[in-house]
Formats: C-alpha cells, structure tokens, sequence
C-alpha cells in the first residue's frame, strides 16, 4: 500500500492519512482482516513524527474500522459507511481543531489496557493480570452485605459522605494494622479508590515541578505512569534479591534530595522478592538521617504462602516517616475500587484536601459493604480460601516452568503475591515472544513496562492468580516451546554467522 501527503494543502497530516486507509477499504484495495503497517513504520516511511500516525489509527478505530491488538498488530475491521442526505453537513467534515497539539504529554499503561480488552477473549490464557481469579469471588456473601448495609443506612449510604471515608471502615483498618504491630488510629487513614488513586494524591501534595522521586526499577507500572509521566524527575533505584538496593539509596541521599521514596517491600511487583528486616530497618535509618519520607506499597502482604512473615516498614517505622497504601483488590475486590492510606494526622489532612479537590469520596455504599464483609470474618474467611487456591496455582506454575522451560531460562520463587519473575538469554526479546504466544492465545507481560528507565528485553511477568490450573500448564507449555523454537533457531544463526554470540544464550 503507498500512502501521499501533501503538506502545502493545510488538511492535518492525520486527516490524510485516515482519509486514504478510507478510501482504499471503500475501493478494496484493503479487506477486513488486511494487516496496516505499525505506527512507528508509517511514521519512518512517511517522514511524519509517530503521534501522527497513532492519532490518525485512533481515528479510523474510533469509526470501527480498524482494531488494535497488543503483540499482533493493527488490522482492517470494517468498511465505511456511506454518506447520506440525512447526516448533517457540519458531522461529514472533519474536526479542525488539533487536539494532539493541546493535549498534554501522558504516559500510561496503553499495553495494560490492550491486555485487559484481550482478556475478555474466552479462547484465549491470560497471565499478564496480578487480579484474582472470577471464580474465587464471594458472591452470595458478598451480596447478602450489601443487602443488610441497604437495609440498615441505606438512606444514609446513598448520599455524599465524608471524603476521609466511611468511619467504620476506618476504624476497622486501623483495628486491623494494629494486630499487626502498626499503631495508627482511625483518623490516620483515609479511604481511596484503589492505590493508584492514592499515589497520585501523594504526588499531588508532596511534589512540585522540580522535585525528584525515588522509586525502583523494576517496579509497578502504575507508580512509573504517577511519579516519571508529564516531565516529572524520578530517580531509578536497582532491586536484586534483597529488594531496592540500598547502597545504591545511600549513595543518591548523600548527593540529592528526592520528596519520596517509593518502595514495593513486600512480595515485590513485579520480582517476588521480599525485602529481609535488616534491610528494611536500614532504609529507615537512611530516611530519617536524610529526612525523606517512604510510601511503603503494601498491596501484597496478606497474599503470604510460606516463609516467615516480615513485620511492615510502617510496623517498624518509630518516627512517622513511612506512608503504607493498601488496598482490597488483591484479595479479593479489584473492581470495588477501595484502597487507603495510613500516614501522620498531618498528611492525612493535606491528602484529604487533595481527595476533595479530586473526587469528594469513594462510594460509601461500597465502603460499607466490605465493612460489614469483613466485620462479620468472611474477608479472613476468604483470603484463606484464595490463598489456599493461589499456593497451588504458584507450585503448579513452578513445576511447569521446569517441565517446559528451557535450561536457558531463571525464574524465582516468590513466597506471596501473585507472579513469578523469569529471566531469558539476553538474546531473546520478550515482547517477540509475546507476538508469538498471542497467536497461540496465550498472553502474558513483557519486563520491559516494569521499568522507568531503558529496560532489559529478555524479562517476563508470569501471573498464576487469575488462570485455574490446567489453563496455567498449558500456557506455560506453548510459552516454553515458543522460546525453546527461538532458542534453537538463534543456535543456528549464531554458529553459522559468530560461533562466540552462542554465549549471550546462556
């Protein structure tokens, strides 16, 4: 296919372009199902910055005729419809305005988003999502509290509430972490609508245009798209097997001063590893000495299968300088939306604030039910339950992993959480394995979206949550024939080309 532009015409370069994807569906120059080269390709070809061509794709994707797959690629998926007397004038003309050019710099999880929308595919084994797995939902109890929350408040429920929360629900949390050996009292946590909500008001009100955050690398994407999107500073610190690497910390405190730093202590996203109590008391020496406050993300703790379990850096925390979020979408409720935060009074003020300039408050009826869920014990109920379900789902994947990876391949055991961390030869790249794998219906997270800086190409993040046992055996079996079938094929065109580059396979 040869596209033209002409840029002497004043028609925006992405009108052209959807213009003539258009007209050559209508003359059948391209059928449903014809692939359109990548973005970043047409882009090269056409000597137009890439945002052009992606928001020309929106466009015809916006219209149904084009779909976009993660992995795949991009493909015909309908004709135009014909024009008629009936349709406005004003509505055939294209828009004028040049969004593009106004709307501000984002990053986000395009990738996650594609993943999700793959998910719904009934044919297909996702192992790309840390959610919990549908069937594990506790329906019928779950909807009997909300029944007797209705009932009792509904009146009450139904209305707007307090943007710090639901106070029982507050109260309980705080009841909660104190079992654990956190003191903190109720007014000391504020309820969000999930963690990602709540990193982004402590961005909010800790940091301004200039100021730099600490945060790991690898670490969850949702902090990356919060704390290094927009133009924002960010400093990357290493994870190895002991968590974020705090001779490298040491080091940046003594020359800089970041705001933050954000850590996954616990069951880390995406590795596993877990961060041992010597280490986690000497970040807190290195906070208090620089007088940099931690926001421990403690979303996995209650996802413990074995091992010993490791007091949290707020449990440990004797000077107010750890800031805990956590959330219920990891045990059990993702799409209720309720996360929080536990901080000093202070904070929680200033973040309260923040909330009510955002969104005034998350759902009371919501809060409400998982309060009467939990205070009844069916929340503990169920996070045994789930993590019975979840230890066999790990131990299954594990042994698949060795039944059906290559020698060449390393991988970790995590003791909680939900994914397993595996490293390929440096020759192998990911998200060509992905490419592969998505024909054969199998999805799962390349490495290279945990990382804020120039990542690796060989990492993956294998999820066993949210796929039932036989499902994660047979993924993990097309996954390891996939790299065997590259591991072998590279063989051959390293010893025929560089017999030495057999080594980065190793």
């Amino acid at each position: 296919m040869i596209f033209e532009i002409d840029r002497a015409t004043g028609i925006p370069l992405y009108l052209q372009i959807a213009a003539q994807v258009r007209n050559m569906v209508t003359t059948g120059t391209l059928k449903i199902g014809d692939r359109l080269p990548p973005n970043r390709e047409l882009a090269k070809t056409l000597g137009v910055n890439r945002t052009t061509v992606t928001t020309a794709y929106a466009e015809l994707e916006a219209d149904g005729l084009i779909n976009s797959h993660i992995g795949r690629g991009t493909f015909i998926a309908g004709v135009p419809t014909p024009r008629t007397s009936a349709i406005p004038p004003e509505r055939t003309q294209p828009s004028t305005m040049l969004w593009s050019a106004l709307l501000a710099d984002q990053r986000s999880d395009t990738w996650l988003n594609g993943m999700l929308l793959s998910k719904q595919s009934k044919d297909g084994i996702s192992l790309a999502h840390g959610l919990p797995h549908a069937d594990l939902f506790p329906l019928e109890d779950f909807r009997r509290c909300v029944d007797r929350v209705l009932r009792k408040e509904g009146r009450v429920l139904l209305q707007l509430g307090l943007s710090s929360g639901y106070p029982p629900l507050q109260e309980y949390i705080a009841s909660q972490m104190a079992l654990s050996g956190v003191a903190v009292k109720a007014d000391e946590v504020l309820i969000t609508n999930g963690c990602q909500q709540s990193l982004d008001l402590i961005r909010r009100v800790f940091v301004g245009p200039n100021d730099e955050v600490a945060i790991e690398n690898p670490t969850y994407p949702g902090a990356i798209s919060v704390f290094c999107g927009g133009g924002a500073k960010h400093i990357s610190l290493p994870v190895g097997d002991n968590g974020l690497d705090l001779d490298v910390l040491e080091e940046i405190l003594a020359q800089r001063r970041p705001k933050l730093i954000y850590t996954i202590p616990t069951y880390h996203n995406p590795t596993g590893v877990t961060m041992n109590i010597a280490a986690r008391r000497r970040l807190l020496e290195l906070a208090i000495k620089h007088r940099v406050p931690i926001i421990e993300d403690d979303i996995y703790r209650d996802l413990h299968y074995d091992g010993s379990m490791v007091p949290s850096l707020k449990g440990l925390d004797r000077y107010g300088v750890v800031i805990t979020i956590n959330s219920f979408s990891k045990v059990g409720f993702p799409g209720l939306r309720v996360g929080w935060i536990a901080a000093p009074r202070i904070v929680i003020d200033h973040l309260n604030i923040a909330k009510q300039n955002c969104d005034l408050h998350a759902s009371l009826l919501t809060q409400a039910a998982i309060h009467e869920f939990s205070k009844h014990g069916l929340l503990a109920k169920h996070i045994k339950r789930v993590k019975r379900a979840y230890v066999q789902r790990r131990d299954l994947m594990l042994e698949s992993l060795e039944k059906h990876f290559p020698a060449e391949a390393t991988w970790n055991k995590p003791e909680g959480g939900m994914a397993i961390w595996v490293k390929l030869p440096l020759a192998l790249n990911a998200n060509e394995i992905l490419l592969l794998s998505s024909e054969s219906g199998v999805t799962f997270s390349p490495g290279e979206h945990f990382y804020s800086g120039v990542p690796p190409k060989n990492m993956m993040r294998l999820c066993f949550t949210n796929a039932g046992p036989p499902a994660i055996e047979e993924a993990v079996k097309k996954l390891g024939t996939i790299i065997k079938g590259r591991i072998s094929s590279l063989k051959k065109q390293f010893a025929v080309r560089k017999p030495e580059g057999i080594r980065a396979l190793v």
